[in-house]
């Protein structure tokens, strides 16, 4: 069955240009608006947000510059059962079992909740996902992991959640297992075709960069931090060793933003160590802008990325890199290997946690949990506890440097894929075939998943501390108006409460707010 329209998606600040340092994550979140739009076409389009008067505005113009033209509806986060008439909420993080609990007013099977993994190593995203299994999510429902390693963490994690839950009572685990949401493979969107046309000239390029034609150009693209990305030392030291090999130098384009001063001045120390690369930095501390990178792209011969990071979870870098043309040099890990097929668009080199790794893995894992130490530290800590073969890296990095032919050849491969299997437009009609799944499961749910259940008591305070306030009748109050100052000290108060209430009841709670302030009649 088609779906009438796309889910309903939840949008932030984030979502438009401006709304942060771009990273990963706000890349993709711009990437998938501008995916929905397009998707839409002249179909209805509904977002959600935090304040639809302020905010609707901006992204409505966003939405119709990336060439939605239909019915555009923003509503509130705070009333699940509007997005019945819709059919499913898409949310752009593993968190739909909080959004489960959410959803009850409306019933289960009143819409799908689908998420989206991005990085699952944080404390936040790993409770998220063992709440896939204890929240009241459905087989309707599902989380869409952009890399089959991905996926199998979330899958292990739920497994491991599932064990738990049934050590401590008795159950059915088919019967857990039968309400788990979806979990497809589903890549990361990207706009692989329009890279591939607006790829300034590779002479124009080099020149702009200050490079010569002849020289050997790497590119690594990205953030430059060992604590959240990659550490950069494995990468030189291979690169020193293919120029002492060449006997050439070798250039390396580090383009990217900074993570933190004193990694940008370790960095800057290391560099010296390696006279044979020669280092152009773009970026440092400011962003790089899509020209920029499609310039650096378009100078290269080469992506090398040596990622060690449990950060990483598909690798949207590396396929820009490659729908860019340029094969690829890569750890083989986490959704890299969904990415390149080595032979073909690259090369995948080994990797492997280190012998002592599991002797530090709890105890790391829980200081974070408890917020001792901060996830970047432990980020950090985990990747020097990853270990790359040097060796296989060098000699594909020395392979490809030392044919041209190879590297043309495994360059258009790397761009054909990146144009066939990750273009926003291919992964979009994935995107629509899954709903069009989901919906179908949905249609199929029980009476009883049709039937709406109250909130929970841990979003109905007013329920959960009924027994703080007493019993005794009040007396009566006066109908006098409250004094100005009174009205302006609070008005932020009443506010936030008016919002959150339909209209209907606001003459009652102009009432109640007036009890609250009045004296009682004498």
């Amino acid at each position: 069955m088609a779906v009438s329209q796309l889910p309903a998606l939840i949008v932030s600040a984030d979502f438009l240009p401006g709304g942060g340092v771009l990273n990963g994550r706000r890349w993709a979140g711009q990437q998938l608006l501008r995916a929905w739009a397009r998707l839409a076409g002249s179909d209805p389009l509904t977002l959600l947000m935090g304040d639809p008067g302020q905010d609707s505005a901006a992204f409505q113009s966003f939405v119709r510059e990336a060439g939605h033209c239909g019915c555009f509806k923003a509503l509130p986060l705070s009333d699940p059962r509007p997005l019945a008439a819709v059919g499913a909420l898409f949310l752009s993080d593993t968190s739909i079992g909080r959004w489960a609990q959410w959803r009850r007013p409306a019933s289960s099977a009143a819409f799908s909740l689908i998420g989206q993994i991005h990085t699952i190593s944080t404390p936040a995203a790993i409770e998220q996902i063992e709440d896939l299994v204890s929240q009241p999510l459905e087989s309707w429902d599902a989380v869409f992991c952009s890399s089959t390693a991905g996926r199998n963490v979330v899958t292990r994690l739920m497994e491991d959640r599932e064990d738990q839950i049934l050590g401590r009572c008795v159950g059915n685990r088919q019967v857990l297992q039968s309400r788990r949401p979806q979990l497809p493979v589903v890549p990361l969107a990207l706009p692989a075709a329009e890279i591939a046309r607006s790829l300034p000239d590779r002479q124009m390029a080099r020149q702009q960069l200050g490079l010569s034609s002849n020289e050997a150009v790497v590119l690594w693209l990205g953030r430059l931090s060992m604590l959240t990305k990659s550490d950069p030392w494995p990468a030189y030291r291979i690169l020193q060793r293919a120029a002492e090999c060449l006997q050439r130098s070798i250039t390396l384009i580090e383009c990217g933003p900074d993570d933190t001063e004193a990694q940008g001045e370790h960095f800057s120390e290391l560099r010296s160590l390696c006279p044979q690369v020669r280092f152009v930095r773009l970026g440092g501390a400011q962003p790089v802008s899509e020209q920029v990178k499609r310039t650096a792209m378009s100078a290269s011969d080469l992506a090398l990325f040596l990622v060690d990071n449990l950060q990483e979870t598909f690798g949207l870098a590396v396929a820009e890199s490659m729908a860019a043309g340029l094969p690829v040099v890569a750890s083989d890990w986490d959704g890299f290997r969904d990415l390149v097929r080595p032979g073909v668009d690259g090369f995948l080199v080994p990797t492997r946690f280190a012998s002592t790794a599991i002797h530090a893995s709890v105890p790391l894992a829980w200081q974070q949990r408890i917020g001792l130490t901060e996830f970047p530290a432990v980020a950090g800590a985990f990747a020097q506890l990853v270990q790359i073969d040097l060796a296989a890296a060098c000699d594909a990095v020395l392979t490809l440097l030392s044919n041209p032919g190879l590297r043309l050849a495994m360059g258009r491969a790397a761009q054909r894929r990146a144009i066939r299997c990750f273009d926003a437009e291919v992964v979009g009609r994935q995107y629509l075939d899954y709903f069009a799944e989901l919906a179908q499961r949905r249609a199929h749910a029980p009476q009883a998943a049709h039937i709406p259940q109250p909130s929970p008591m841990s979003l109905d305070p007013i329920r959960a501390f009924a027994g703080y306030p007493s019993s005794a009748p009040l007396s009566g109050f006066t109908a006098e108006p409250l004094q100005p100052l009174v009205q302006a000290g609070r008005g932020f108060l009443w506010g936030l409460i008016q919002q959150a209430m339909d209209q209907h009841h606001w003459p009652a709670l102009q009432q109640d707010l007036s009890n609250k302030h009045g004296f009682p009649q004498i």
